[in-house]
């Protein structure tokens, strides 16, 4: 990425959200150590189960030994523009890492000690620590503010689900016991450890409330399939919903879930979707002509994609009463890779021609207005296999 492409990504996401809301070791050696691996795009929540299959892989990535934190300092608290922009009902835009750049929603970026052909998927929180999922194990990677490694966990699976507003990173130990990683704090809470069937595995669906270390939150899981329980620092306790679903998304003020249903036979690929109000007890919405639905930043809109190698089509924008707003098609040869949200009125939108392999990040504005080309073109490679630019959860 080039200062110029960098300075366009920011202004993009900078353009309507005003903010975002050690005992150190090195990984020097990883850097070039595995950038022959080429990483697949996880696939909106399809890579849960994805994950599961590669629990059983050593990772490559990381130096042998134990990480030994004692002494650890705190991180940084929260800065004055991400307390300011984070509030109940708002949660940050998509952060973009393109190679080793991260380019932050405030327009800001940090150099990463891992590039982007070495993660699976990543979150950054509101402190500015990323929390990455490297490829090759079942491990979570935890990177400073400046983007130097701090922490390594070893985990269940190598997926992360994170929190309505981005201050929350929750996954399941190799112990089986839920951790969750919050702004704001050096270590992750540790949680109770949720049930899981003989050659089944235990998945972490949402992250609900916050002040974990206090008791405030809790987490969601799953066998991968449906959502099934509530876990928290005293225990587990049966997920009490009248439906059988999983639990993907959950709204900025978290009065929302969005959720997808299994198929309904052998014959159907993907179950029907919905949102379901909290308050009520009760589905709001619900469609089976829509994949994967998760909520804007301001929580007015979900976006809606039909995921598969890699790649993501029927790209939608649909208001609560999941009506299309938005029905976005690149056009020509070109293909949507990944999609994010620029703004609560926009989408991030990562391009790439199957012809040329040139790949172009655009925000998309939900009015139906031209979209703008805020990074690219680049070359790049094969979208089934690759990302040039790699958007946050």
């Amino acid at each position: 990425m080039n200062s110029n492409d960098s300075h366009e990504i920011g202004a993009a996401l900078e353009r309507q959200v005003a903010g975002l809301h050690d005992a150190p070791f090195t990984l020097a050696d990883v850097q070039g150590r595995a950038r022959g691996i080429r990483r697949r795009r996880h696939a909106l929540v399809a890579g849960v189960a994805a994950a599961a299959a590669a629990v059983a892989v050593p990772s490559a990535l990381l130096l042998g030994g134990t990480l030994d934190r004692t002494g650890a300092p705190d991180p940084a608290g929260p800065s004055e523009s991400a307390t300011e922009a984070v509030d109940a009902g708002t949660a940050p835009s998509s952060s973009v890492l393109q190679g080793s750049t991260l380019t932050r929603p405030d327009g800001t970026t940090t150099e990463l000690e891992l590039p982007d052909d070495q993660v699976i998927e990543y979150a950054v929180l509101g402190d500015g620590r990323v929390v990455a999922v490297p490829n090759g194990g079942a491990e979570i990677l935890v990177l400073g503010a400046d983007g130097e490694a701090q922490a390594s966990y070893a985990a269940e699976i190598n997926h992360i689900v994170v929190g309505a507003t981005s201050d929350t990173a929750a996954w399941i130990g190799d112990d089986g016991a839920v951790r969750v990683l919050e702004s704001g704090t050096a270590e992750p809470t540790v949680l109770a450890s949720p049930p899981v069937e003989r050659g089944g595995y235990r998945s972490v669906d949402a992250v609900l409330g916050s002040g974990c270390a206090a008791g405030g939150c809790s987490v969601l899981t799953g066998d991968g399939n449906t959502t099934q329980h509530v876990v928290t620092r005293d225990g587990v306790e049966p997920l009490d919903i009248d439906i059988a679903v999983r639990v993907d998304d959950v709204s900025p003020d978290g009065s929302l879930w969005s959720f997808s249903e299994q198929p309904a036979d052998e014959f159907t690929q993907y179950g029907c979707v919905g949102l379901y109000d909290v308050v009520a007890a009760t589905t709001k919405a619900r469609s089976c002509d829509a994949w994967g639905l998760f909520f804007s930043p301001d929580g007015r809109y979900v976006e809606a994609a039909f995921a598969e190698n890699g790649m993501l089509g029927d790209l939608r924008v649909l208001d609560l009463s999941l009506e299309t707003v938005l029905d976005y098609e690149p056009g020509g040869s070109r293909v949507v890779d990944s999609a994010g949200w620029a703004s609560p009125d926009a989408l991030l939108v990562s391009v790439a021609g199957l012809r040329d392999d040139q790949w172009s990040l655009l925000e998309v504005p939900l009015d139906g207005s031209e979209p703008t080309t805020v990074a690219g073109p680049v070359q790049g490679g094969n979208p089934e296999i690759e990302s040039e630019f790699h958007m946050s959860r």
